[in-house]
């Protein structure tokens, strides 16, 4: 065992911006009146009309397959929109839409749904990868696909600590045994027993690091709400191949590209725009290299 504990972070899974509030009011279901709604109109609440197109955009990436499913998941959404629009009426009648604190909101939420649309419009234009790059991500990964790797860890659980130095101080720590302790000492709540880790389900370049490890070394991968210290106690070979596999490493490679494209087609968007950008003095960032005092040299008379 190494003297020194090497910490891998992991890497979560990079996702376009998410943007939306879903109000669940259970028991609360809006039924259709006496004179109900026809043609492009699938709901009024007042003089609020729901249009099919509204409806159409409130369920998109819908992943129901079969018609009864379908037709479920949209009346659910329909009583989504309906209640948010039947709670928005009932607070411009309490006069907050004239906050003034409601249009910032408002603008800030305007300004992160474009830039979720965006992203989206962004991703829809990365060209899906080719079965060869499918077959060269394979031939490249072989821990993951033809000796896709399973290991069988011993790991200490816990919530990400909001203290970063609790994960500093955890570093010099070489055992699980060690660690425990000194999470009991600060009395930091923890979970341990044995766990399953998949190759498959790792990032390259983690899986990796993981494979380059020491015998016996103890590792700590993070997430955004959890840290995880593990031993690997055993490691077993189980291929995986064929069509299951050719599929996974298309997915993997259509993941990995969108990602790529989105962040390099923003930064390329920010690069432009810092042209345009002023700041008032008080906000501005100090000099990356800033100006050194020359001191005088004049000798005293």
């Amino acid at each position: 065992m190494s003297d020194r504990k090497r910490r891998i972070p992991l890497r979560s899974g990079t996702l376009l911006v998410g943007l939306g509030v879903i109000l669940v009011l259970s028991g609360c279901h809006f039924g259709a009146s006496k004179s109900s709604p026809t043609g492009q109109v699938v709901a009024t609440v007042g003089a609020r009309e729901i249009t099919r197109r509204e409806l159409e955009v409130e369920i998109q990436g819908s992943r129901a397959s079969t018609p009864a499913a379908q037709k479920a998941e949209r009346q659910a959404a329909l009583q989504r929109i309906v209640q948010r629009v039947a709670l928005a009426n009932a607070a411009r009648d309490q006069g907050i839409d004239k906050d003034p604190s409601f249009a910032l909101l408002s603008q800030r939420g305007d300004d992160a749904l474009l830039v979720q649309l965006l992203e989206t419009k962004m991703a829809a234009s990365v060209p899906p990868p080719t079965n060869e790059e499918a077959q060269q991500y394979q031939e490249a990964n072989p821990n993951m696909f033809s000796e896709r790797k399973i290991f069988d860890v011993d790991q200490i659980r816990m919530s990400r600590p909001s203290d970063p130095q609790i994960i500093k101080k955890l570093e010099p720590l070489k055992t699980l045994d060690e660690i425990a302790s000194f999470l009991t000492d600060n009395h930091i709540v923890f979970q341990r027993g044995t766990n399953v880790m998949d190759a498959v389900s790792q990032n390259p370049k983690l899986l990796s690091a993981i494979m380059a490890l020491p015998p016996h070394e103890v590792f700590i991968l993070s997430s955004a709400n959890e840290v995880f210290v593990n031993e690997i106690r055993d490691t077993r070979t189980s291929p995986f191949v064929g069509a299951p596999a050719t599929q996974f490493a298309l997915s993997s490679l259509k993941s990995q590209h969108i990602q790529e494209a989105v962040a390099r087609q923003l930064r390329s968007i920010l690069a432009k725009a810092r042209s345009s950008v002023r700041l008032n003095k008080e906000f501005e960032p100090p000099p990356k290299n800033p100006p050194v005092k020359m001191q005088s040299s004049r000798a005293g008379g």
